[in-house]
């Protein structure tokens, strides 16, 4: 039981120190945000500061006690600012996370978490900057922020117990945020397309992805595309009326924010940059292209947009000479780290490969170029994949549509509801990133459940918005669909731990920490007998490995 409440005291210090760094934001940038964007903003910063210290010290229990301080004290500096105000804001921080603890506890992992999620991270908190680390293993050459910001989770006490979290902040202040906005739009007394959006969207993050173990570095980003394009309708929304300069920095800056942690989270996600150059297509008419081009130019986000992309790339690119892996075109080999071109390209068919079913742990093609020329891959890939893991995941997604339909749509039709046009440019936009999807790269885990609920979402809550008016009744059944999702949340957590303790005698009340063994250790083991090898000192420890040492020392 200690063990289960020192964990819970960590874990609402980081959330706080979140908050705080929010808070910090705000205060540099003199901008005010809801609490849920002050937490989205504040696990920005500290990736970008994670990605910046790393080239100088190694994330070790002092320098990560001293980040998470420094949080904490801008959160209490917040909170004692307007008490009460606040300390009423912080309750649904309170509510949410302690709903969302239940998703930490677990004993095992997701298998990239083992195979080089838990790997890469104890190489950031052992040792600075090493270039070169993507010759040790495929998972090292595409390292996503996620595990930047749980490195500074490394703290004493609980020491890497709390590395796999960052999915669940990321989680929290995300469902923070779609609450938020649906309470605003509760409080209008009007429905509209995007609070129905919301709802759906919302039900589904805590249904689908109820498995925090099973998130990866895949499902953070998709739960922000969500909320990316919910931003973008909801500027568009409003070009049908008098559209001003200050909303459209305000949303510029949203949408920059959202766009850098879904790109820092898995740089194939740059493709979602073909959003943001359509949403400042559609403003060409609203707003000048000089005050746009002046705005893009003189705003701070577009300069902390560029920080953090260029600070993520350069991390790719001296994990693998490649500036985004594994396109080969953006590779240059004849740096002494650099991944030979050949075997870039020969990574890039095994993920096309993968992802479209001709592989698997057990399983592998055997004429792969066959396989995958001229969409020979559909049927083994409709047959393997689709028909288990796509038929679930649009069954869960009809299920949540025919549930919010038939119990939202039972009020007498609006009058005058008519279709906003300026919405068709994003619908086409998302229709060609679902096939860039399907053609390239169709795991669900790389946009497509995102993609795929969109498809059915945004129609039902177009044809809710012309079905459902506001009143009381309306109103208790959002919230109960809400706290339905969330019950569900809890309950299948849960079950998974009731089968976790009766496979692995699981027990979160003697020892909450997930399971770890000699072989996680695996990569460090090697580092540090290349340490040793080449008597690097651990202050100035800077390796560069290349690929014939690497395959010696092996």
């Amino acid at each position: 039981m200690e063990k289960l409440l020192i964990l819970l005291l960590f874990y609402f210090s980081i959330t706080f120190s979140i908050i705080g760094y929010g808070n910090i934001f705000s205060l540099i940038l003199n901008r005010k945000y809801s609490i849920g964007e002050k937490g989205l903003n504040g696990i920005l910063l500290l990736i970008i500061i994670s990605y910046l210290t790393n080239f100088f010290s190694p994330h070790s229990l002092s320098h990560n006690l001293f980040i998470i301080s420094i949080g904490l004290l801008n959160f209490f500096y917040y909170l004692f600012q307007d008490f009460r105000d606040n300390l009423k804001k912080l309750k649904i921080v309170f509510i949410v996370f302690l709903i969302l603890f239940i998703g930490l506890l677990m004993y095992k992992n997701h298998d990239d978490f083992y195979y080089y999620h838990f790997s890469y991270t104890l190489s950031l908190i052992e040792y600075k900057k090493i270039l070169g680390l993507g010759l040790l293993n495929h998972g090292f050459r595409t390292p996503s922020s996620i595990f930047y910001l749980n490195s500074l989770f490394y703290l004493p006490y609980i020491k890497y117990f709390m590395i796999n979290s960052g999915a669940i902040f990321i989680m929290g202040f995300a469902n923070i945020i779609f609450l938020e906005k649906i309470n605003n739009l509760l409080n209008a007394k009007k429905t509209s397309l995007i609070l129905f959006l919301l709802i759906l969207s919302f039900i589904y993050i805590n249904t689908a992805f109820y498995r925090l173990a099973e998130h990866g570095t895949d499902r953070s980003a998709l739960i922000l595309i969500f909320l990316l394009v919910i931003t973008y309708m909801e500027s568009i929304g409003t070009l049908k009326k008098v559209f001003n300069t200050g909303n459209f920095i305000n949303y510029y800056e949203k949408i920059i924010i959202l766009l850098l942690l879904i790109i820092s989270l898995k740089s194939f996600y740059l493709i979602y940059l073909s959003l943001f150059l359509m949403w400042l297509y559609q403003f060409r008419f609203s707003i000048s292209k000089k005050k746009i081009i002046s705005t893009f130019l003189k705003n701070i986000f577009t300069y902390i947009f560029i920080l953090g992309l260029s600070l993520s790339v350069l991390h790719v690119f001296l994990n693998t000479g490649c500036l985004v892996y594994p396109a080969s075109f953006t590779c240059f080999d004849n740096f002494q780290w650099a991944i030979p071109i050949e075997q870039v390209q020969q990574m890039k068919s095994w993920y096309s490969l993968w992802s479209k079913g001709g592989a698997s742990p057990t399983f592998r093609i055997e004429d792969p170029e066959l396989y995958l020329a001229n969409f020979n891959w559909v049927f083994h890939w409709v047959k393997t994949y689709f028909f288990t893991k796509g038929t679930d995941a649009i069954f869960v997604i009809f299920l949540i549509s025919m549930t919010c339909l038939f119990a939202l749509k039972n009020i007498k039709n609006k009058n005058h509801v008519v279709y906003n046009h300026n919405y068709n440019p994003l619908f086409i936009i998302l229709i060609i990133l679902f096939l860039e999807w399907f053609i390239n790269h169709p795991a669900l885990r790389y946009g497509g459940y995102t993609l795929l609920a969109l498809m059915f979402f945004i129609p039902l809550s177009i044809f809710l918005e012309k079905k459902v008016s506001f009143n009381n009744k309306f109103k208790k059944k959002v919230i109960i669909l809400i706290i339905i999702a969330l019950s569900f949340f809890v309950i299948k957590n849960i079950s998974r731990l009731n089968k976790e303790h009766l496979k692995y005698q699981y027990n979160i009340l003697s020892n909450p920490y997930f399971y770890v063994n000699e072989n996680s250790f695996y990569f460090k083991k090697i580092l540090a007998d290349l340490q040793r090898k080449y008597k690097k000192d651990n202050d100035s420890f800077y390796l560069i490995l290349n690929y014939n040492l690497i395959n010696n020392d092996n």
